[in-house]
Parts: C-alpha cells; structure tokens; sequence
C-alpha cells in the first residue's frame, strides 16, 4: 500500500509564461490523506480481469 496526500496549488499569473516565476501557495488538507493498494494478496482478487467495472463511475 501507499499513503497519498492531496494538495491544492493557487497561482496568482496574468501570463501562463509567468507560471515558473509566480506567487503561488499550497494548501493541504489532512482529512483528504488515502491509501492506495499497489499490490493484492489476495489470489481470487488477482485473478479477477481488468480493468474491472466500477460501480463509481
């Protein structure tokens, strides 16, 4: 598994140029924090064809 964390970027730029040299701040939000299985242990999960229908979309 991996922990994720979010983060949310503003930008303040007249000019996309500008971007690299703009003001700019980073806000993150604890309650957003994840983890991501990287690997399934489990064999019948494993075997399962992908990529597999997802009742969220």
């Amino acid at each position: 598994m991996h922990k994720y964390q979010p983060r949310f970027h503003l930008v303040r730029a007249n000019d996309i140029l500008k971007l690299p040299y703009s003001t700019f701040r980073t806000y993150v939000f604890k309650e957003t924090e994840f983890l991501a299985v990287t690997a399934y242990q489990n064999e019948k999960v494993s075997a399962l064809p992908w990529p597999v229908p997802s009742p969220l979309y």
